[in-house]
This record gives structure tokens, C-alpha cells and sequence, in this order.
């Protein structure tokens, strides 16, 4: 034969040897990776009707259709509850006060009671020597038809959240 083969014949014997070791490293690790993905699969299609990637995102897909739905219906019923939290009495106030100097202590009061929109009524219990009389007026839109009294004015004010300090100090 050829002398040359001769020589290299055990350099060639190591070279394929290195390649084979090469193809069996670069097998064993691209089988790791087919086992890792065959687990991820099967993870993923695990209770599924068929157990395949189709049935997986069909299902998948009518769950988030079913959620829409009642993330739709959840907002509607908020929207409603929100509608008629509004023409509830949210904001409420007392004043006592004391009407006439001469009879002793803060008897009198004002309550005020309104909605969202500033309707609903204040209600004026006037104590006297002689009894006590109570009034109510209807309110609408943080307003009244009849006149206010400043008790009154004072009471709406503190219920509608604006009220500021008394000249004696009182809130």
C-alpha cells in the first residue's frame, strides 16, 4: 500500500476516535434536552382532553373567553352598585347649638342628611324653656327651597365636607 497511510493510519485511528467521542457527547446531550422537553410537554398537556398542544390552547382559550364574560358581568354589577351607592345618605352632620342665651346648654341641634348629589334633608330640633319643636327641610343639590338659618348653612357645610372652625372654637 501507500507508505504515507501507513503512518498516518494511527493519527486517523485518533481522529475518527475524537470525532465518535465528539458525535456520542453532542448525542447524549441533545437526548438531555429532548427527555427536558418532552417532560416540559407533557406537563403542559397533562390533563387535557387528548393530551396534545391543540387540546391545551382549545381549552385554554375557553377559559379566558369564560373569564371575559365574567369579568363583564363583574364590572356591570360594580357599575350598577355604584349607580345606587350614589342615592344613599353619605353625608351626614349634628350641630348643637345653642339658640337663645338664655337657657343653658347646647339643647338645639341641626342634622344634616344627603346623598351623593347633595339631596336629602336637614332636620332642626329647636329646644326651648316651653318644649322642644322639630323642622325638616328638603334638600336638593346642596341646597334649599326655604331659607337657612346659619346652624343650617353650618351643618350642610360640615356634612358636604367643607366645614370650617366656629368663632368658638367648636367643629
Amino acid at each position: 500500500m501507500l507508505p504515507w497511510i501507513d503512518q498516518m493510519s494511527p493519527w486517523l485511528a485518533l481522529a475518527a476516535l475524537a470525532v465518535a467521542i465528539a458525535a456520542l457527547v453532542v448525542a447524549v446531550y441533545a437526548w438531555r434536552q429532548m427527555k427536558t422537553v418532552q417532560a416540559q410537554y407533557d406537563a403542559l398537556t397533562r390533563g387535557a382532553d387528548g393530551g396534545n398542544l391543540d387540546a391545551v390552547l382549545n381549552q385554554h382559550m375557553e377559559n379566558v373567553r369564560a373569564a371575559l364574560i365574567e369579568a363583564a358581568a363583574a364590572k356591570e354589577t360594580a357599575q350598577r352598585v355604584e349607580e345606587l351607592g350614589r342615592s344613599h345618605v353619605q353625608h351626614v352632620a349634628v350641630l348643637r347649638y345653642n339658640p337663645f342665651s338664655n337657657t343653658g346648654g347646647d339643647q338645639s341641634f341641626v342634622l344634616a342628611l344627603a346623598d351623593h348629589n347633595g339631596d336629602g334633608a336637614l332636620i332642626n330640633s329647636l329646644h326651648t324653656r316651653d318644649g322642644t319643636r322639630i323642622y325638616a327641610k328638603p334638600l336638593a343639590g346642596w341646597g334649599s327651597a326655604h331659607t337657612l338659618n346659619e346652624e343650617e348653612q353650618e351643618a350642610l357645610a360640615r356634612a358636604r365636607g367643607s366645614a370650617v372652625a366656629t368663632s368658638n372654637g367648636k367643629v
